[in-house]
């Protein structure tokens, strides 16, 4: 079976992940350039994605909805990636998946790659955790 993306596909067809691409930590003492703040960070998601979904219930589990916004991505990746969708009616009403960016406008959540890094030509992954102050 070919894989979806061959790069992270050993010889064998075990799935090797990519490295991430941008790793910060959070802190709130000073000690990181990323300091803790209520409103400060929006979390972009896919439902269809095991590692992004550990980060919704996490974020729900910590109580950290009012804290941290939340957009989630359409579930289906396609050449481009990542896209947010105009609810367009083709699905129920209310679809966790219809969404467009409410922090940035972005149309694929690549553009959010190349805004931090303009020479990223990686996979775009998720869960994306967006400082809206730095716009990285």
């Amino acid at each position: 079976m070919k894989a979806q993306f061959p790069t992270e596909q050993s010889e064998s067809g075990e799935f090797q992940r990519q490295e991430d691409a941008f790793r910060e930590w959070i802190s709130n003492d000073g000690s990181t350039p990323y300091p803790a703040g209520a409103g400060r960070y929006h979390l972009y998601v896919s439902l269809a994605c095991p590692w992004a979904s550990r980060t919704v219930i996490f974020r729900k589990l910590k109580g950290l909805e009012e804290a941290i916004g939340m957009t989630v991505v359409d579930p289906i990746r396609d050449e481009k990636g990542w896209a947010f969708r105009d609810p367009s009616g083709k699905t129920p009403p209310g679809a966790p998946f219809e969404s467009t960016d409410p922090i940035n406008g972005f149309q694929f959540l690549s553009e959010a790659y190349k805004a931090t890094d303009p020479d990223f030509d990686e996979r775009v992954t998720v869960p994306v955790l967006w400082d809206k102050e730095t716009k990285k």
